[in-house]
């Protein structure tokens, strides 16, 4: 092409840089990878720089040349609607500040929002979306790069449902929305379920996402003459942006759903640690890094778990669980870490997640801690790997592809709520008039130490969460809604898994609109006596699929067991245990070093003042007898008349071995009237 060509064409080809711009815009707004939208605009400006050789002609081909974007792209809409698996983005405030002016900018910085939920995990989810579905204007703020949290950069995978007895699942409402769309997998693909929750977090019109956004503080309102003193109210947030900007965003209620509730802590709730609240120690429960495998033959290890004759083993289409005897025989190299039986998820790709590593004594809210534990794990996971491929069925080929981004906590902070659920309130199926969840996962409590075994304190039928126990002490506007919430450490052992959660949160943002749009706060609803808030609350719930209704009366013999409350006392420190099929073996006798052992560590955990004697153990293993009881408590300055009659009379109908439905109760009336004296 000659000069005066070219001069000619000049200012053809500045439309066609900016047609090739707009082409990349057309082809990414219909969710086109880059590199496919770069490349077919490249070829569409070649295209029509090879054709063109006037003015006429160059006008015809811009004319066919838009034309065929326009068709292409609709033809993309449509094709990649039905095929992609790619969400479509979301609507950020960082996204709308890159897109428009500082104006803009600033007046996003000082926003105005119904509903603030802090956090990016399923409750947190939940909660942004009942709020913003009740037409509040709503806002999801967090830390993380990507919404999704334990599901997604944790990489648990497996689901810990909850399933009345009927066969019928206790977490609905939004929980059941995101399990149907995950096509109810028992194990979901993590990818799938990032896609998932961006889309339902995408399709509310409501609802603004805000990630990475660091060191997210409460603004508290300390003199807020409409509130009373002693009661705080939360005005606002501030937060640094991916550009380390400061920005303060204001709302009328407020909704912690991190997992440890950081929120909420900075605000000034109170809260007590690990196993505070009845150890007196602040020991948490064994974290966890999830692991992915390649090369695992998944048929092959269906069918050695399908066919092991052990109760506790299995399998599914997406799911396996086993190989705990397999397991017992691997002793790692680095200390304070353990291997247990394997939870087994499947993945789209073909790889499986696995968990099962567990890392004891570390503190999750700890950074350090949490570091030296991921250098323990990524020393540790390659042996394991190896241990797998020379000793389990399935897994002969199996090659270690990565771990997860973050670990599985299961135990930080414990709200102090307006109501305290307890591990009796689950293992009694106690109902509450201000229900806003079920549960009824086992009352799992993991090691905090190798020396310490799991504990399985009890198995309960369906238990109801009180709307009280999300609401902290002394704040009006603010709501917790995670495994940090109002329950007690041995409760948390239930209500701790996410699809209990994911029900709270719901129940958490219903209740941030309610009260938004019938200008009360969250105490209001708490002492209502009439109860007319909760109801409104449970119904706007029971519209959206929460099936919320009275607990059946289920069957409990314990609860009217004689020596129930000698139960009770033992089991509040988790020293004995029930296991999944709720026996306490109140039958069986317990040896002298065994009735020692669990007088010594409730003096231990009660931190009581005194120090407790006893007779001298005449010959190992031997079992508890009414003697041994007699001269326990002569030791000790008491007899059998500070017992309660029904041990007393118990006591000395049973001259032989004493069962532990009579020893549980002396460990009880003895620390009893110990205590008096002391």
């Amino acid at each position: 092409m000659d000069t005066s060509m070219d001069t000619a064409l000049a200012p053809m080809r500045y439309f066609y840089k900016i047609g090739q711009a707009i082409t990349i815009e057309i082809l990414l707004f219909y969710r086109m990878s880059y590199r496919m939208s770069y490349w077919m605009s490249y070829w569409m400006s070649y295209w029509m720089s090879y054709w063109m050789k006037n003015r006429y002609v160059a006008s015809i081909t811009v004319l066919i040349g838009v034309i065929f974007i326009f068709v292409f792209s609709y033809a993309s809409a449509n094709f990649i609607a039905t095929k992609s698996t790619i969400a479509p983005k979301l609507r950020t405030m960082d996204f709308f500040d890159g897109k428009f002016n500082s104006q803009t900018a600033q007046l996003i910085n000082n926003s105005r929002f119904d509903v603030i939920v802090i956090g990016s995990d399923p409750e947190a989810i939940t909660s942004a979306i009942a709020a913003a579905r009740a037409g509040e204007k709503t806002l999801l703020i967090d830390k993380n790069p990507i919404v999704g949290g334990l599901f997604t950069l944790g990489k648990l995978n497996m689901l810990d449902l909850s399933v009345a007895p009927a066969n019928e699942l206790l977490t609905k409402g939004l929980f059941l929305e995101f399990y149907k769309n995950i096509n109810k997998r028992t194990s979901f693909d993590v990818k799938q379920a990032q896609v998932v929750f961006e889309d339902m977090l995408a399709n509310e019109k409501n609802l603004t996402v805000q990630l990475k956004a660091k060191n997210i503080k409460p603004l508290i309102d300390d003199n807020n003459r409409q509130h009373k003193p002693r009661y705080k109210h939360i005005d606002g947030l501030t937060f640094l942006d991916s550009f380390d900007n400061t920005k303060t965003i204001y709302g009328k209620k407020f909704i912690d759903a991190t997992p440890d509730a950081d929120f909420a802590y900075l605000a000034g709730a109170t809260f007590s640690i690990g196993q505070e609240d009845y150890r007196n120690e602040q020991k948490m429960m064994a974290v966890s890094l999830v692991f992915e495998l390649a090369g695992v033959d998944f048929p092959k290890v269906q069918a050695h778990l399908n066919s092991d004759d052990d109760p506790y083993t299995g399998a599914d289409q997406y799911s396996a669980w086993g190989y705990g005897k397999q397991m017992a025989n691997y002793h790692p190299l680095e200390d304070h870490v353990r291997i247990r039986a394997l939870n087994i998820g499947k993945q789209n790709n073909g790889h499986v997640l696995i968990n099962a590593f567990q890392i004891l004594g570390v503190n999750g809210l700890n950074p350090e801690e949490l570091t030296v534990a991921r250098r323990k794990a990524t020393a540790e996971l390659p042996r394991v790997t190896k241990f797998l491929r020379e000793n389990l069925e399935g897994f002969e080929n199996a090659k270690l592809v990565g771990t997860a981004d973050h670990f599985y906590i299961r135990e930080t902070r414990h709200l102090d709520a307006e109501y305290q659920l307890t591990v009796n309130d689950i293992l009694e199926n106690r109902d509450f008039e201000d229900r806003i969840a079920f549960g009824n996962y086992p009352v799992d409590v993991q090691a905090t130490v190798l020396e310490d075994g799991d504990v399985v304190v009890g198995n309960p039928t369906q238990y109801a969460i009180p709307f009280r126990s999300i609401v902290p002490k002394g704040f009006t506007n603010l709501l917790v809604a995670s495994r940090s919430a109002g329950y007690d450490s041995l409760a948390h052992g239930s209500t701790r898994t996410v699809p209990i959660g994911m029900v709270v949160g719901q129940a958490a943002g219903v209740a941030a609109a309610y009260t938004n749009q019938e200008d009360i706060n969250f105490l209001m609803v708490v002492q209502d006596k009439l109860l007319t808030h909760i109801r409104n609350i449970q119904r706007i719930l029971n519209k959206n699929g929460a099936d919320l209704k009275k607990i059946p009366q289920y069957d409990h013999p314990i609860v009217t067991h004689w020596a129930y409350e000698g139960v009770k006392f033992l089991r509040r420190f988790a020293l004995i245990e029930a296991g999944y099929e709720n026996n306490y073996r109140l039958d069986e006798p317990l040896t002298q070093d065994e009735f020692r052992e669990l007088c010594e560590l409730v003096a231990s955990y009660s931190r009581v003042p005194y120090k407790i004697a006893y007779p001298p153990v005449q010959e190992k293993n031997k079992p508890m007898t009414q003697n041994d009881i007699i001269n326990f408590l002569k030791a000790n300055r008491l007899s059998e008349t500070d017992l309660t009659a029904a041990t007393k009379n118990y006591l000395m109908e049973q001259n032989g071995i004493i069962s532990r439905d009579i020893l549980y109760m002396v460990i009880y009336d003895f620390f009893k009237a110990k205590n008096k004296l002391s």
